[in-house]
C-alpha cells in the first residue's frame, strides 16, 4: 500500500457518517496494516487523537514513514563500545569537534533547573549527539525544509547558519524541546527561532481553507514586531505560510478582516493589542503549537507580565504539545517563573558569553546581562549644560560613520533634541511614543535607507531593532537600567562588524557606576578613572514597600526534619 493510497484511505474513512471513535478505531487499524507492527497501533490511536492539531492524512503518512525509517535503522547492527568513541554527531563532525565548536562561539547548553537534577541533566544534554550543532546548511537537510535552506543560501547569501540557529535548530527540531535563548543583542534569534516553526507546519500543513493561527510571536514594541514579521513574510512564502503583524497605534479594522478570513498562519503581535483583540473574541489561539516570546525580559520590564501570562493560557497548553521558545537577554527571577509554569522542561541556550561546560555539568558563565565585545564603549563624566555643545561636536567628527543612533530618556527630550539639531543643520529623524505609528515607520524607514543619517530615540527603539549599519550609538540620557544600557550600544558591532558607543554619564547617574563598571569589565574593556571614583558597589534592587528583591520562581528548598526528644 503506497503512500497516495494510505491518503485516499484515510479521506474515505473520514467523509463516513461513523462516530469519532469508530473513524479512530478505522484510521489506527489502516496504520497498522501499513506498518504491520502492533506497537504503531497504539502510537496511530495517540497521534490521531491530536489530529485536531494537523491534518488526519497528514499525520498517517508521516507516522508511517517514522516506522519505516526506525525499522530500517533498528535492522543496522549497533556500534561497538570502541567504535562509538570516534563516531560522528549528527552534524557530521565528532564530539570533541562538537565541544571546540561550543567553545570557540560561546555556546553554553544547560538544563532549565540549577539543582542537582538540573546538573545531571545539563551532562546527558551536552553529551548527547542529537544536540550536536548543525554548523552547516548541508547538516540542516535532515531536519529542516530545504526550499527554507535554499531561501538562507541562494536568496539571502547566508553561508554558514550563525552560532545561536546552528545550536538552536537540533534542540527545537530534531529534539522537539522548548527552549529558553539567553543571547547578545544582534545574534539572529528571529531565524532561529522562525525557521523550526515554518518547517514543521509545512512538513502538517492543514488541508482546510480556512485555518487558525498555529504560531505566535510576542514582542514588546511595533516597530520589533514589524520587523520580525517582515522576516516571518518573506520566508514563509517559500513554504506557504501567511502572516500577520497585530500591534496598537493603528486601527483594529484592517487587522480583524485580515484575521476573519481564516487564512493566517504565523502572528507577529504585541500584548497589548493582542489581549483586546482576545477580549472581543475576534483573535483565536487555540491551535498555536509554535509560542514564542521574544524580547522576553524587555516586555515583562514593560508591565506586560499578566497580559503575557493571559495570552498563553488561551494558546494550546503545553501538555498538549504546544513548543515554546523565549529569548532574553537575562535570565531574572520573572523569567524563570515563566519558564518553570509555562514551558516543558526548557533547555537553556547562552549565546556569547564565556565559559563552556564540564564534565560536572557546572560553568564558569554568569547569568547577568553581556554587552557585545565588539562595541568599543566610551565613557564620558559630564555635567548637565555642557551636553548639547559635546553632542554636537562628536557629530560633526563621526559624521562619516554610516548611521548614527542617539539615545534620549524621555518623549520630550527627544523631540527637543530633534529639533535643535535640525535648526543646527543635521540631517536628523526620531522616533519616540509620542508619534503616531506611520510617522515612526517612516522616520524607521527613512534611518535605514540612508535618507536620514542621525536618528535620535527612546528606549522604544533600544530592543532588537535591526538597523544595519549603525556606526555610532551616543547616549545622551542614561538609562534607567543598565539591561537598557546594553541594549542600547547593541544597535552597533552587529553581524560580526565592530561598533562604537559614547555615554554621557551624569554625577547624578553615580548609582550606575558598579554595574557599569562590571559591564564594561565583562566586554574585556577599562572603564575610566572618573567613572571609577563614583565607587564600585551594586546595590540590591529595592522597593521602598517590599524591600529587596528576593528569589522568585524557582522550586522551594525541602523543609528540615526537626524532631524534638
Amino acid at each position: 500500500m503506497d503512500e497516495e493510497k494510505t491518503v485516499k484511505a484515510a479521506k474515505k474513512i473520514l467523509k463516513k457518517d461513523d462516530s469519532g471513535s469508530m473513524k479512530l478505531k478505522a484510521l489506527a487499524k489502516l496504520v497498522a496494516e501499513k506498518l504491520g507492527d502492533k506497537d504503531n497501533f497504539k502510537n496511530a490511536k495517540k497521534i490521531i487523537v491530536e489530529s485536531d492539531k494537523f491534518s488526519v492524512e497528514g499525520k498517517v503518512v508521516s507516522l508511517a514513514k517514522k516506522s519505516k525509517r526506525d525499522a530500517s535503522e533498528s535492522d543496522s547492527a549497533a556500534p561497538s563500545k570502541k567504535a562509538r568513541v570516534s563516531e560522528k554527531t549528527e552534524s557530521g563532525g565528532s564530539s570533541s569537534d562538537m565541544e571546540k565548536w561550543r567553545k570557540d562561539n560561546k555556546i553554553v547548553l544547560k538544563h532549565s533547573k540549577d539543582d542537582e537534577e538540573g546538573r545531571e541533566e545539563t551532562k546527558k544534554i551536552n553529551a548527547n549527539d542529537a544536540y550536536a550543532p548543525r554548523t552547516s546548511f548541508d547538516a540542516c537537510k535532515s531536519i529542516i525544509e530545504e526550499s527554507l535552506i535554499r531561501q538562507c543560501t541562494d536568496a539571502n547569501g547566508f553561508k554558514t547558519p550563525s552560532p545561536i540557529q546552528a545550536q538552536s535548530w537540533p534542540i527545537l527540531m530534531h529534539k522537539k524541546r522548548d527552549i529558553v535563548g539567553i543571547a547578545e543583542t544582534g545574534s539572529g534569534k528571529t531565524l532561529a527561532f522562525g525557521i523550526p516553526a515554518l518547517s514543521s507546519m509545512a512538513k502538517n500543513p492543514v488541508v482546510s481553507k480556512r485555518r487558525l493561527p498555529r504560531m505566535l510571536v510576542l514582542s514588546p514594541t511595533r516597530e520589533l514586531a514589524m520587523q520580525v514579521e517582515v522576516v516571518l513574510k518573506e520566508y514563509g512564502a517559500v513554504v506557504g505560510m501567511r502572516s500577520l503583524c497585530l500591534y496598537g497605534g493603528v486601527p483594529k479594522y484592517t487587522q480583524t478582516s485580515e484575521l476573519r478570513k481564516g487564512n493566517i498562519d504565523c502572528l507577529v503581535a504585541t500584548p497589548g493589542r493582542l489581549k483586546d483583540l482576545i477580549n472581543e473574541g475576534t483573535c483565536d489561539l487555540s491551535k498555536v503549537l509554535h509560542l514564542v516570546l521574544d524580547e522576553a525580559d524587555r516586555m515583562l520590564d514593560m508591565g506586560f507580565e499578566e497580559d503575557v501570562k493571559y495570552i498563553i493560557s488561551n494558546c494550546m497548553s503545553k501538555e498538549d504539545g504546544r513548543q515554546t521558545a523565549m529569548f532574553s537577554a537575562t535570565w531574572p527571577a520573572v523569567i524563570q517563573d515563566i519558564a518553570m509554569n509555562y514551558m516543558n522542561d526548557p533547555v537553556r541556550l547562552y549565546v556569547g558569553f564565556e565559559g563552556i561546560v564540564g564534565s560536572n555539568g557546572e560553568n564558569s558563565i554568569d547569568d547577568s546581562l553581556s554587552a557585545n565585545k565588539r562595541v568599543t564603549q566610551t565613557i564620558e563624566v559630564i555635567e548637565d549644560r555642557p551636553r548639547e555643545n559635546r553632542l554636537r561636536d562628536i557629530l560633526r567628527k563621526h559624521k562619516s560613520k554610516s548611521r548614527i543612533l542617539v539615545f534620549a530618556l524621555y518623549k520630550k527630550e527627544a523631540e527637543r533634541m530633534e529639533y535643535n539639531l535640525q535648526r543646527d543643520g543635521f540631517n536628523v529623524c526620531s522616533i519616540h511614543g509620542n508619534k503616531h505609528q506611520a510617522a515612526r515607520t517612516k522616520a524607521l524607514s527613512d534611518f535605514k535607507e540612508g535618507a536620514c543619517q542621525i536618528m535620535v530615540a527612546t528606549d522604544v527603539a533600544a530592543r532588537g531593532l535591526d538597523i544595519p549599519d549603525v556606526g555610532l550609538v551616543v547616549n545622551y540620557t542614561f538609562p534607567l537600567t543598565i539591561e537598557d544600557y546594553v541594549h542600547r550600544i547593541g544597535r552597533t558591532g552587529r553581524a560580526g562588524k565592530t561598533g562604537l558607543s559614547i555615554t554621557f554619564f551624569q554625577p547624578t547617574d553615580k548609582s550606575h557606576a558598579g554595574e557599569l563598571q562590571q559591564v564594561m569589565k565583562q566586554a574585556g574593556q577599562v572603564p575610566p578613572e572618573a567613572l571609577m571614583k563614583f565607587g564600585s558597589t551594586i546595590k540590591k534592587k529595592e522597593h521602598k514597600l517590599y524591600g529587596n528583591f528576593g528569589p522568585r520562581g524557582g522550586p522551594m528548598k525541602k523543609a528540615t526534619r526537626i524532631v524534638f526528644d
